[in-house]
Parts: C-alpha cells; sequence; structure tokens
C-alpha cells in the first residue's frame, strides 16, 4: 500500500493512528525481560507458548463518499490475531453481533417518535476498555515507535483491532 502514488496520505494517517493510541495509552513500553520472564513462568506451569509477541498489522483504506468521490485516507493499527493462543493471549473469541430484532425495534421507535435515523461512526471504539489477559507486541515496521531497542517491548494496556476477544472485555 504504500508504494502506492497516495502513500503519503496513508503515513499521515498512519501517524494520526498512532498519535491516538498513544494518547489513550493503548500500551506501555516494558523492559524486555518482564516478558521474557512471564513466558519462562508460563513454561514452568506446564504451558507452551508458541509466540512470546504478536505482531502488529496495519489495514488501509480509502473511505469514499456516496458519490464516489474520495473522503479520507484510513490507516489502522491491529493486532495479529490469528497468532493468538487459547489459554495465554486470550479464553474465548468475541464477535459483535446485533440482532436483527434491535435493529428493527430501534428503527420502528425511531419512526413512531418521529426521529431522524442516520449512522456514525466511533473513533478508537475498540481501544477504549481494558484487556484482561496479558498481550506482548512485536511492533511491526513502520509504526513509529521507537521501541526497537533489544531490551524494550509493548504490553497492550487497552484493546486493539483484531484481538480474538476485543468486544469481550
Amino acid at each position: 500500500m504504500l508504494k502506492q502514488p497516495d502513500k503519503d496520505e496513508f503515513a499521515g494517517a498512519m501517524y494520526t493512528e498512532v498519535k491516538h493510541m498513544l494518547d489513550n495509552q493503548v500500551w506501555e513500553k516494558v523492559p524486555r525481560q518482564e516478558m521474557l520472564d512471564y513466558h519462562a513462568m508460563l513454561k514452568k506451569l506446564g504451558i507452551s507458548v508458541k509466540r512470546k509477541q504478536l505482531m502488529l498489522i496495519w489495514s488501509f483504506k480509502r473511505k469514499r463518499h456516496a458519490g464516489g468521490s474520495l473522503a479520507k485516507y484510513k490507516a489502522r493499527l491491529c493486532c495479529h490475531g490469528g497468532q493468538q493462543q487459547w489459554g495465554v493471549n486470550f479464553y474465548a473469541p468475541y464477535a459483535y453481533v446485533v440482532s436483527w430484532a434491535a435493529a428493527r425495534t430501534m428503527m420502528i421507535m425511531s419512526k413512531l417518535h418521529n426521529l431522524h435515523t442516520r449512522s456514525i461512526a466511533f473513533v478508537l471504539a475498540s481501544p477504549q476498555a481494558e484487556v484482561k489477559s496479558i498481550i506482548y507486541l512485536h511492533p511491526s515496521a513502520g509504526t513509529i515507535l521507537k521501541t526497537n531497542e533489544e531490551n524494550a517491548a509493548l504490553t497492550i494496556r487497552k484493546n486493539l483491532y483484531g484481538l480474538k476477544d476485543a468486544g469481550r472485555t
């Protein structure tokens, strides 16, 4: 994606996303030894860990108006949920679900009370809740983070998009 002609716009969107994550304190920098000690403790308990750190990945999108014209560039920093291990990084997968009955009830109530309905988008909806399990991250290339030191790791404090149980916390 960053080889496209509009890569500068996506780089700006990446910067904005990381700034929001830092402002909301989604992760914190910890000594790498803390991560190694945690995984050594899991090993003593007989829990084999396939990955010590989960990868961060970028999701890019060009948002468009109804007419097809370009509205904005969106970059979302996600955790690679496929690398999570049950019993180590998560305990129950979860997905956001709204039943059709609830959606129809809201539409009927808005019609009965002469209310105008529209769709809304929440900025950083998932990274608001605290995380219940201990998850360490490995920053990917281009995350604009200064944690590439060998003695540092990232640990999640709040949800990230892509986690298997992100909606449950």
